[in-house]
């Protein structure tokens, strides 16, 4: 029985990989904390905002407006909505090891028609869930922390797999207890709970690795969007100069 836990563990653990994967393999720097509200962008630097982009595309930099010409407007325009666009997918991607356990806890389910077996999984799933968004949604708008990416492979990294193996391990727990229940009833053999536990693992691995390596080509695409964003924001420092003391992202 450890044994089918211990390798349950290993398969919910897939769904760490993608974040590590996706915080080493994206050249991005976040030099500074980055705040959506609504339509507007800001950068915070010593927890006090420097450079606004407010919901009409006006820039204020410390506290003053910065006068634009149209040109220069329909450039901060255009990237201010690929930033709100494409920064708040990150929170997404945060939640996505959640959503995968989730998914393995609904087939768990009902696999043995017995939710009341898997509360305590899904109470730490939303857990876990809960903890995510608070990491980008902390006041209710969107920030993205400084050094992000450096802290996803560490800190954030290590939370998640330590989630996964608390909510694998009661899993099994549920796992064994629906089981163990059929077997007292009759209803189910011990070489017959010896074959379900292993095509259930099967199952459950192949799952995991399906949607964790879907994770790794959304955060892919997402680093991809995100380099486009440092490129785009180096143009657009040739255009407004007054942007190059207050940098979204470093390459």
């Amino acid at each position: 029985m450890k044994w089918t836990m211990k390798k349950s563990v290993i398969a919910l653990s897939l769904a760490a990989c993608s974040a590590g994967s996706f915080a080493q393999s994206c050249p991005v720097e976040v030099p500074n904390d980055i705040h959506i509200a609504g339509d507007q962008v800001a950068v915070y630097q010593g927890g006090k905002p420097r450079l606004l982009i407010n919901q009409d595309n006006q820039l204020f930099i410390e506290g003053r407006q910065v006068a634009l010409s149209d040109s220069q407007m329909q450039a901060l325009q255009a990237y201010s909505e690929h930033v709100k666009s494409y920064l708040p997918q990150m929170a997404e991607l945060a939640d996505s090891g959640a959503s995968i356990a989730q998914e393995v806890i609904d087939d768990l389910s009902a696999h043995f028609g017995n939710s009341d077996a898997f509360v305590g999984a899904e109470q730490l799933v939303d857990e876990y869930s809960a903890k995510a968004k608070q990491k980008f949604y902390p006041d209710g708008e969107f920030v993205m922390p400084a050094d992000v990416f450096r802290s996803m492979d560490s800190g954030w990294k290590q939370e998640l797999e330590e989630a996964l193996k608390h909510i694998s391990v009661e899993s099994v727990s549920g796992m064994i207890a629906s089981l163990s229940e059929e077997m007292k009833a009759g209803e189910l053999s011990f070489s017959q709970f010896q074959t379900q536990l292993m095509a259930l693992k099967q199952s459950l691995q192949d799952k995991v690795r399906q949607r964790s390596g879907e994770m790794a080509v959304q955060a892919g695409e997402l680093c991809e969007s995100i380099e486009g964003l440092a490129e785009e924001e180096q143009q657009l420092q040739q255009v407004i100069p007054e942007l190059k003391d207050y940098q979204l992202f470093e390459i």
